[in-house]
């Protein structure tokens, strides 16, 4: 069995090589009467993660989506809504959530549209998830 489907493409499976996390944000009291915001991994995934290009980027800025990045995860992952964040841990990359796509409705393959965005100046975060 080779890596490629009949037509010469990667399957999906060969494709999810990036381990990433969804993480939720929680309210934390700081002992002061305020909270503090943090953000807590709840799942690891496998997913494949794709930049998109100039020409991708252009037509989603004629509805006025700011997209950076897709993510394809696979999976029956129902814990994932469009306030959840994805962190990439090993490239120390966040990307929120603009868009899910249930592909087919079979709660099998999703397509994520995302925002990168930056790292500094964030609350802190949990890195540890459940298997």
């Amino acid at each position: 069995m080779s890596y490629y489907d009949r037509k010469g493409k990667k399957t999906l499976a060969t494709e999810c090589r990036h381990y990433v996390y969804i993480q939720r944000k929680t309210n934390v009291d700081d002992g002061e009467g305020g909270n503090t915001v943090t953000w807590s991994s709840i799942k690891r995934i496998a997913a494949a993660i794709y930049p998109i290009r100039a020409i991708q980027r252009f037509e989603f800025q004629s509805v006025d989506v700011e997209a950076t990045h897709i993510i394809r995860i696979r999976g029956d992952i129902d814990i994932l809504t469009e306030v959840d964040r994805i962190y990439w841990g090993i490239k120390e990359k966040v990307f929120e959530i603009l868009t899910i796509e249930n592909v087919q409705e079979q709660n099998w393959v999703k397509i994520i549209t995302c925002k990168e965005r930056s790292l500094s100046g964030e609350a802190s975060q949990s890195t540890t998830a459940a298997p």
